[in-house]
């Protein structure tokens, strides 16, 4: 390693799929490939996903470790049983309890053996939750996901809250999640010690390189194109009720849609209830979604919130125009210039009116628009918090 190399490790509840996981994936990738140690730890399940070889991948699995020591299960019999009814939403307090010093441990072995860390970057509130009494000053709690009361979700009790953030450092992914963030936490007299905002990268590159490996035909006519989890969070319904007010209206333009999830059956029902069975085409999960991106007239995405919006730059990269719902998060951020005039208000008349708008007025996207987040303009962001004298 070059003598300014940098060793980082980050943390992570699981390395599934989703956005949070392939960020950190990207961001592992680019550190290790920009010459410094790079490690990946693991708190839960068997990763779905590799990083590059070259990143040290860490499985530790410390709540089932944590239950076979006495301490640890009996914050676990406790926390689950009186606990969880006399203080709802209490339980990730009692876990992480018993979590952190096994991560302290691990974290003490491998310093021992190879060197400290320079930063600990700790991703998502799933593992914030595990490992909030931990404090290190070289510590950052990247938020990705909208913080706050919004939807008519319950929060959660001040103290709690607290537990998670007072006198943090955090990075949030955008600055919508950021100027949320700080609304929420001084509403309740909450402080952190420094936020900073670090756009997640996206390797640019990589996903035109995909973009050309196209392993089955894709229509040369125009469609529509949605990707993301059919979860209720990405709010397909208002995509499917968008749509057919679209249609009622004149479009013709077919909708195809990458994904899987939990609203899968209900949404066949309503596409069938609408009568839209020959307008929207269910394409399933695809490992490689890109060929589809850079084909399709626009993409749609309909989310209650967006932490940034990762498919949003991944289709700017390939020249594809984006229509997205006006929600808290990072949307603003990314659509911006002549782009931002796609973004609806999150309901389906708004966001049926741009889908034809796309179609009749398209934008013709910068790739200025995309570059902001390459790995080049966002691995120094990361690397300036390292520096002694970084204020």
């Amino acid at each position: 390693m070059p003598s300014d190399s940098k060793r980082i490790l980050l943390v992570i509840r699981r390395l599934g799929l989703g956005g949070i996981e392939q960020a950190t994936i990207t961001l592992a990738n680019a550190l290790h490939h920009a010459d410094h140690d790079v490690h990946l730890l693991v708190l839960k399940d068997t990763p779905q996903q590799s990083p590059a070889p070259g990143v040290t991948v860490h499985c530790q699995p410390f709540e089932r470790q944590a239950r076979k020591t006495p301490k640890g299960l009996a914050l676990h019999l406790v926390g689950r049983t009186l606990l969880k009814a006399v203080l709802p939403g209490s339980g990730f307090v009692w876990q992480g309890l018993a979590v952190t010093p096994l991560f302290e441990r691990f974290l003490a072995e491998q310093e021992a053996a190879h060197g400290a860390f320079d930063m600990i970057l700790i991703r998502g509130q799933g593992a914030f939750e595990l490992l909030w009494p931990f404090d290190d000053k070289r510590c950052w709690q990247m938020v990705e996901a909208v913080v706050g009361d919004y939807e008519g979700r319950q929060t959660q009790p001040r103290w709690l809250i607290r537990k998670l953030f007072d006198a943090k450092r955090v990075i949030c992914v955008s600055q919508g999640l950021a100027d949320g963030l700080s609304e929420h936490l001084a509403a309740r007299d909450i402080a952190l010690e420094r936020c900073e905002v670090i756009h997640n990268a996206v390797p640019l590159e990589r996903v035109r390189t995909l973009s050309e490996q196209a392993d089955e035909p894709i229509p040369d006519t125009p469609f529509l194109l949605h990707v993301a989890r059919l979860v209720p969070e990405k709010n397909p319904t208002l995509l499917i009720e968008a749509y057919h007010k679209a249609v009622e209206d004149g479009l013709d333009t077919p909708l195809l849609i990458i994904g899987e999830g939990s609203e899968q059956a209900k949404l066949d029902a309503l596409v069938k209830r609408l009568g839209l069975e020959e307008r929207v085409q269910f394409l399933g999960r695809k490992a490689n979604p890109y060929p589809w991106m850079a084909k399709a007239s626009a993409l749609v995405l309909s989310s209650n919130f967006e932490g940034l919006g990762l498919v949003l730059i991944e289709s700017l990269a390939l020249g594809t125009q984006c229509i997205a719902t006006d929600v808290p998060g990072g949307i603003r951020e990314v659509l911006v210039d002549d782009q931002a005039r796609l973004i609806a208000a999150p309901n389906a008349q708004d966001l049926a009116a741009k889908m034809q708008e796309a179609l009749d007025q398209p934008v013709t996207v910068r790739p200025q628009w995309a570059e902001r987040f390459s790995e080049d303009a966002v691995v120094p962001r990361f690397l300036r918090l390292i520096e002694p004298n970084a204020a």
